[in-house]
């Protein structure tokens, strides 16, 4: 018992400079509470089995609609890029010569 207290006494302090940024808590709370839920329910339903599923899939819907509200940034940079005056790009190929001549 007290070994299980130190490792997770440990891991709480080793956590605590990871867990600063908002995405990375919330998806760590919607997993933990996704997962108890998950594991409870499949474990009335399926037994030792169905605890493991459930625990999965709960952690993983937990986590997903506990970060919902996040967004990702990294398409505005693409976007910003697509409207640049510089080069419109279409999503499709076209050959380096016809680049150069402003055919795409």
């Amino acid at each position: 018992m007290k070994n299980k207290i130190l490792v997770v006494g440990i891991a709480l302090l080793l956590s605590g400079p990871v867990l600063a940024d908002d995405l990375v808590l919330d998806s760590a709370v919607g997993g933990a509470v996704g997962g108890a839920v998950g594991g409870a329910v499949g474990a009335v339903l399926g037994g030792r089995d169905g605890a493991i599923i459930g625990a999965g899939v709960g952690a993983a819907t937990g986590a997903a609609v506990n970060t919902s509200g996040h967004v990702d940034d990294s398409h505005r940079e693409h976007d910003r890029y697509k409207e640049g005056s510089h080069h419109h790009y279409s999503g499709k190929f076209c050959p380096p010569g016809q680049a150069k001549k402003g055919r795409c």
